[in-house]
């Protein structure tokens, strides 16, 4: 029996990278089950989901700010807009099961899916939840999360199951020159893969490219690093480490990060649950520069919960600067049994199965219904 479903989310890679990985695996399920996404024009996952290859439409969708004002207002008033625009794509693609992955564009989605009587279900990638995933956990038959610490932040208990987060890699890929090659990377060292998120990150492009500096005549025989900059800051990084290309390597963004990820010895990244589950996933030890403006600081609570389990070293935003995480640096890649110990830590808070189990779960519910 094949299904409709329908999937929304979207703002950054975090909200859309888990709805990929659940549709990929009702794809598997049943190559005749349909997936239809929802987003924004405007939002990252314009780009992504396309390119991997799902049909795609989009509503007009904008985050309704905590404190009034004006821009509160009018985000109001589109949450209306969107609510009606949400029934007429509900209404003509008739889906069997919406799911709601996070960012404010799922919230008039989902919201008017549980109107129209059909069965919703939200997932969090986050310790602490958006607010639009607690409001709709009210109308949802259950709301996944990826961490057994988000369950107090959620008023209704008793839907509340911990899956873990979806992620969308592949994990046969093994290390071999030809991936090494890829990337120009020198197959006889080891490697520093930096990921900023899925936008990047200037600030840890600059630290990584101090920092490294000051330690270059320790690491250079032994290690390299592969620097995914974003856009933004491609050509700017580019120009500064033209000394150092026996050392350095900038891509842009990698849509295979997995290939990435498996030739990785160490990770320098921000703390989206996304890259936290990818770093579980592949059994890599990890520093971690959370992004400072997330809301309610999510980021850092997410990075902590690695800290505090042995897996990673968290570095505030506050403290990053090219000399401090030189310091962190130097003392990790000195130390292999340390690094190797974080490795097995980060591989043992692995949730397994996750879109698998979501999308059991969530099959279950339908032949029950």
């Amino acid at each position: 029996m094949s299904f409709k479903i329908l999937i929304s989310g979207g703002g950054t890679g975090g909200h859309i990278y888990p709805g990929i990985s659940l549709a990929n695996e009702f794809k598997k399920r049943n190559h005749k089950n349909e997936i239809l996404f929802i987003g924004t024009k405007k939002g990252m996952e314009a780009k992504i989901i396309p390119h991997e290859g799902f049909k795609f439409e989009t509503i007009i969708a904008k985050g309704i700010k905590r404190q009034f004002c004006l821009d509160s207002f009018k985000a109001i008033l589109i949450f209306f807009v969107s609510l009606a625009q949400s029934y007429k794509k509900i209404r003509k693609y008739r889906p069997d099961i919406v799911i709601g992955t996070g960012g404010y564009v799922s919230g008039a989605i989902v919201l008017m899916a549980s109107i129209l009587n059909i069965p919703v279900f939200i997932h969090e990638q986050n310790v602490i939840p958006g607010i639009t995933n607690k409001f709709l956990s009210f109308f949802a038959n259950a709301t996944f999360l990826s961490f057994e610490q988000s369950r107090k932040y959620f008023k209704s208990k008793n839907r509340l199951i911990v899956f873990g987060n979806p992620i969308r890699l592949k994990k046969s890929v093994t290390i071999n020159k030809r991936n090494y090659h890829k990337y120009n990377l020198n197959s006889s060292k080891k490697t520093i893969l930096v990921i900023g998120g899925s936008k990047g990150a200037a600030s840890i492009n600059r630290a990584v490219f101090d920092g490294i500096k000051l330690i270059k005549d320790f690491i250079k025989e032994n290690w390299q690093v592969l620097l995914v900059s974003g856009t933004d800051d491609y050509d700017k990084i580019n120009s500064k480490i033209a000394r150092d290309r026996d050392i350095f390597y900038v891509e842009k963004y990698l849509y295979d990060i997995g290939n990435a990820y498996v030739l990785a010895d160490l990770i320098i990244c921000r703390g989206g649950a996304t890259t936290l589950a990818e770093l579980n996933s592949f059994g890599k030890a990890a520093i971690i520069v959370p992004y400072p403006y997330a809301t309610n600081n999510h980021q850092e609570l997410n990075a902590r919960v690695f800290e505090n389990k042995g897996a990673a070293i968290v570095i505030t935003e506050k403290e990053l600067s090219g000399e401090y995480l030189s310091k962190k640096l130097k003392d990790l890649l000195q130390n292999n049994d340390k690094l190797n110990t974080m490795a097995e830590k980060s591989k043992k808070m692995e949730k397994k199965d996750s879109a698998k189990n979501i999308v059991n779960f969530i099959l279950n519910h339908l032949k029950e219904k």
